[in-house]
């Protein structure tokens, strides 16, 4: 930091500035830095010759420069375009507000006027009358617009540019301005289709549709190459609006790019970024030219990011929400505030603390000056992150209100139809615990604003799912581990109680039904191997009541025989699906390996085996056989994961996610697949239960729902293996004291609340933690009351947990319980 602002550096130093100021601005794109080409070569060529002074007289110039600059942009285009509509959305305000374009259903704008920018008076969008009612000529028309005061021109259509919209834009182009067409109202248009053609539509082709017909059009008279957006004024984040800001930005010079970044609302957390960066800038070439002798006025950061006072109050009562609690999920309004008898010094010393163990930050960047440039950064970065939260909050809550409004109009239960539909899609075909057909007849409800025959379908859905049976059943001959893996689907050991008798003689004589220990629904019914004495080819299939079954897995310890072939053709017939299963290949790898050590390749081992078993199988005229070798000593490994993944998509959906949540945790992809199932179902039984004007900041949690919210944790634990049980027994099987495996987790602890706070602040924690770190599950369209939201805290927490304990499990190293720093669930 002394060599960088030291008054008489020697020549040693100058060169060992050039890198450092180069370097920093490598961190960022070309199109968000903040100076010129031709000033960033100019201040490197100066530090290159010592001469320092001048780099920061040009510094000094370039940053004024910043501060001063205007930007003016003009937007025209037909009446009732939304034009007004889009200049109030770009400067962040209401149509209601002091200072608002005006906005309505007949002509507002009679001649060009100018709407300053609330927090950015150099920032002027001027809207423009529309060129028809002028009568005037597209080159008089710019004359009288005085088109030479505006950077850029932003024309804009509700429907088809017309041809007077055309010709505006070939006179904006002789005068060597930019221009962009604006088509707005596309929600609309996709409302409207949807409605016109429920069965065929398509929301990206309809979109494709209306880009290309608008580009081929312009085309058509002779404007080339035109850059058209299609945006809805009423959410800015959707669409085009993101794509045009970022080319604005792009073809604006740098110091216009700066203003330009900075007047624009928080439409997404890239806006948020893009501010971030740009102050970034700002501050370090201050700090260079300044040394340590000035810094910009905090309160400009809180401004910049709509976390001031008059932010929050607009922000609280669009929200409907106390200010308090506003600021109560943000750090900012007590940032400067000294914990008791601490100095600022102290404060920024616990700052640099937390800063260095975190990596160091912006300022890793050959960052040095003085320590007032330090605050400024922790300033940025937490009214940053401030705004960030405020963003999720506003989503959540704006679309909360679409969903389950009583009072929600056409467009309301064409949103809520479209979310709906939107979130299933997250989910593969085979992981979506209900049927396409009940998703399409819910949409269907949604759409029509039918609230109640929407939750009537979810409810039999849920039911359906609640009282699903699944009957497996496993055959083959003795010897080959059908037992055993009976016990390792169920996830118990073979001495456990109710375990599968496994032996070394045939211990199957008539089928017998294994419940599964958690899913009483779930049985695995072991057979008696075909061609056994009481249990004959010809009549086997009778026997054991095949109707019973929704599928059948053939097992064997070798080749399939012909009696294991001519069963699956006979189970084909009767129209059952049928899977083989060839056990004990862990031991297959090891005799091969003590055969032949030098010339041993496990993978080219396992290929000729399932070749053999394919190649038997055809040859006995069974088509596209599905063969799975497995280790029962082993599931995570071979090709059980793959297996199960074959199971689940060959089953309705209501069956798919009871096998789901039955499976034991063999791999991360089950534990995900467990969770994803969970999600989808407290998602709906929020959508069933109403949850309407639901606000998550007005928080009450009783006694009585704390009760049940721990029978639902206990459940979940169950679920994922972290019970106390299966803790015992884990903590048996890797031989450590079962409080270390608890030491590693979070679920134990998770609904302990702190000393002297309520379930209802605990809660809270747990909300501003999810927003500050990204949305988490709720990010995924669900808005509902508190219980469901603690529902997915306990879900999220107690599936991260079963990984941890697979990682243990399957590491082969020597436990070691992780450090935890409280109950808190800091999973992003």
């Amino acid at each position: 930091m002394g060599q960088l602002f030291s008054a008489t550096p020697n020549h040693a130093q100058h060169q060992d500035l050039v890198p450092r100021f180069t370097s920093y601005f490598n961190n960022f794109e070309m199109g968000s830095i903040i100076i010129s080409q031709n000033t960033f070569r100019l201040i490197v060529s100066l530090l290159q010759k010592g001469n320092i002074q001048e780099a920061n007289s040009t510094i000094r110039y370039a940053l004024k420069e910043i501060d001063n600059t205007q930007l003016d942009i003009a937007v025209t285009g037909e009446s009732g375009a939304g034009k007004s509509s889009f200049i109030n959305a770009l400067r962040g305000i209401g149509h209601e507000e002091k200072d608002a374009a005006p906005v309505g259903v007949v002509e507002m704008t009679m001649e060009r006027t100018a709407y300053k920018h609330p927090n950015f008076p150099n920032v002027r969008i001027w809207e423009l009358p529309t060129i028809g009612a002028t009568n005037l000529e597209p080159k008089d028309y710019l004359d009288k617009v005085k088109f030479r005061e505006y950077d850029f021109f932003i024309i804009v259509s509700a429907t088809r540019f017309k041809k007077i919209d055309l010709d505006l834009a070939k006179a904006i182009k002789t005068t060597k301005k930019n221009f962009y067409f604006v088509r707005t109202k596309v929600d609309s248009d996709l409302r409207n289709e949807e409605m016109s053609k429920p069965t065929t539509f398509d929301r990206q082709n309809v979109l494709q549709q209306i880009r290309e017909d608008c580009v081929r059009n312009l085309k058509k008279n002779n404007i080339e190459e035109p850059q058209v957006f299609l945006i809805s004024n009423n959410n800015l984040s959707e669409y085009d609006f993101p794509i045009m800001i970022d080319t604005l930005i792009k073809d604006l010079p740098a110091q216009k790019r700066h203003i330009f970044k900075f007047s624009l609302p928080n439409f997404m957390e890239a806006d948020i970024e893009r501010k971030r960066d740009s102050q970034m800038q700002y501050i370090w070439l201050e700090a260079f030219n300044a040394g340590v002798s000035a810094f910009t006025p905090f309160k400009i950061f809180f401004i910049l990011f709509g976390v001031d006072d008059a932010s929050l109050k607009t922000l609280a009562k669009h929200l409907q929400v106390p200010e308090e609690q506003l600021k109560e999920i943000i750090k900012s309004p007590t940032l400067l505030e000294t914990e008791k008898e601490e100095t600022i010094g102290e404060m920024l010393l616990r700052y640099l603390k937390n800063f260095f163990i975190h990596g160091g930050g912006p300022l890793g960047a050959a960052l040095y000056y003085n320590k007032i440039y330090y605050l400024q950064h922790y300033l940025l970065d937490t009214v940053t992150d401030d705004a960030k939260v405020l963003l999720k909050l506003l989503h959540l809550l704006t679309v909360m209100g679409q969903w389950f409004s009583g009072t929600s109009d056409d467009t309301h239960h064409q949103d809520s139809a479209f979310s709906f539909n939107k979130y299933f899609k997250n989910f593969k075909v085979e992981n979506k615990i209900i049927s396409q057909d009940t998703i399409s007849l819910i949409e269907s409800h949604l759409q029509k604003g039918d609230i109640q025959g929407a939750a009537s379908v979810i409810s039999v859905a849920l039911r359906e799912i609640d009282n699903a049976p699944l009957d497996l059943a496993v055959t083959g001959e003795s010897g080959a581990g059908k037992s055993s893996f009976i016990n390792a689907l169920r996830g118990v050991g073979h001495e456990g109680k109710d375990a599968a008798p496994v032996g070394v003689v045939e211990t199957t004589m008539k089928r017998t039904p294994y419940k599964h220990p958690n899913f009483p629904n779930v049985r695995i019914w072991d057979l008696p191997g075909i061609g056994s004495p009481n249990f004959q080819p010809k009549d086997y299939l009778e026997k054991v009541k095949f109707r019973e079954y929704d599928f059948f897995i053939i097992v064997s310890a070798t080749r399939f025989k012909k009696n294991d072939l001519d069963l699956a053709k006979a189970i084909k017939i009767m129209k059952k699906n049928f899977y083989f299963v060839r056990t004990k290949v862990d031991s297959d790898l090891h005799n091969e390996e003590i055969a032949k050590p030098t010339t041993f390749d496990r993978e080219k081992v396992l290929q000729q085996i399932r070749e053999d078993c394919v190649r038997n199988m055809k040859k006995n005229n069974i088509d596209e056989p599905e063969v799975f070798l497995i280790s029962n000593n082993n599931l995570s490994e071979y090709d059980f994961p793959i297996m199960m993944d074959t199971l689940m998509k060959g089953l309705p959906a209501q069956k798919r996610h009871l096998f789901m949540l039955s499976l034991p945790n063999v791999t991360e992809a089950a534990i995900e697949r467990k969770r994803d199932a969970q999600q989808q179902y407290i998602w709906l039984d929020a959508l069933r239960a109403g949850v309407s004007a639901f606000v998550p900041l007005q928080i009450i949690i009783s006694n009585n729902t704390m009760e049940k919210l721990q029978k639902i944790l206990n459940n979940y634990q169950v679920l994922f293996g972290v019970d106390e049980p299966s803790l015992k027994a884990l903590a048996k099987h890797l031989r450590v004291p079962v409080e270390q495996l608890k030491d590693s987790i979070k679920s134990p602890t998770l609904l302990e609340t702190e000393k002297e706070e309520t379930a209802g602040e605990m809660f809270m924690r747990y909300l501003k933690n999810v927003l500050m770190n990204g949305g988490g599950l709720l990010g995924a369209g669900l808005y509902c009351q508190e219980i469901y939201y603690m529902q997915l805290l306990m879900l999220d927490t107690v599936a991260d947990d079963a990984k941890v304990l697979l990682k243990e499990t399957y590491s082969g190293k020597q436990f070691k319980p992780k450090k935890c720093t409280g109950s808190n669930h800091n999973r992003t």
